[in-house]
């Protein structure tokens, strides 16, 4: 074999080895940086106000591998929001004191709402960094039952989907509005401080796509 196809045979494995280990880097960035996992709960445990807390817990901890930290106190909050504000009933859009529940939150606190300017949507989100900054009671849907509980493992944060109950909250109004009812749904999004799990999002959506 000459110098140069030597040269060349070399030149060409080195090619190979850095494509083989850009491969594997980048596999293993894939894997660093999944996508939010969703868990859609059984009918028996969507209910959070009525359902077995220590079977929704165990449902989450079977789902996400390694299972998540301090998931009892994460129900217990929910159980707070959801159950004494709606009472286990699903409850429509309603004017939530959220200073009643300063301890369980987490500042800075996002809130997403969806503004029409010139005949358009707009999404807008505002943040409040203390309690002072909160208004005194703001519109989400208020219920008891959650439709879907995501985990985003690179945001460490939890989402709960608590989903209007249909055309029972507007039962008497208009074809439209038992329509947007059917759609409407809150998310709760909760991170961790110092071991507890506080709320630090809340992203009311009247009319989603169905």
């Amino acid at each position: 074999m000459t110098m140069l196809a030597r040269s060349a045979l070399c030149c060409a494995m080195a090619m190979a080895v850095l494509a083989a280990s850009g491969g594997a880097a980048a596999a293993r960035t894939t894997q660093a940086a999944p996508s939010p996992q969703a868990l859609l709960l059984p009918a028996e445990l969507s209910n959070v106000c009525e359902a077995d807390p220590q079977a929704l817990q165990l449902a989450m901890a079977r789902h996400w591998r390694p299972s998540l930290n301090a998931l009892d106190q994460w129900t217990q909050l929910v159980r707070s929001f959801a159950c004494d504000l709606s009472g286990s009933r699903d409850l429509g859009w309603h004017r939530v004191p959220l200073r009643a529940y300063e301890s369980a939150i987490r500042y800075p606190l996002t809130w997403v709402e969806m503004e029409t300017r010139n005949g358009r949507p707009r999404r807008v989100v505002r943040t409040y960094y203390s309690a002072a900054q909160l208004p005194a009671k703001i519109d989400f849907w208020v219920g008891g039952r959650i439709d879907e509980i995501r985990y985003d493992k690179r945001l460490r944060r939890i989402e709960a989907r608590f989903p209007a109950a249909g055309s029972r909250a507007v039962g008497n109004g208009s074809a439209s509005a038992v329509a947007v009812a059917q759609c409407a749904s809150t998310t709760l999004q909760f991170r961790q401080q110092n071991g507890l799990w506080l709320l630090s999002g809340v992203e009311p959506n009247l009319a989603p796509h169905c």
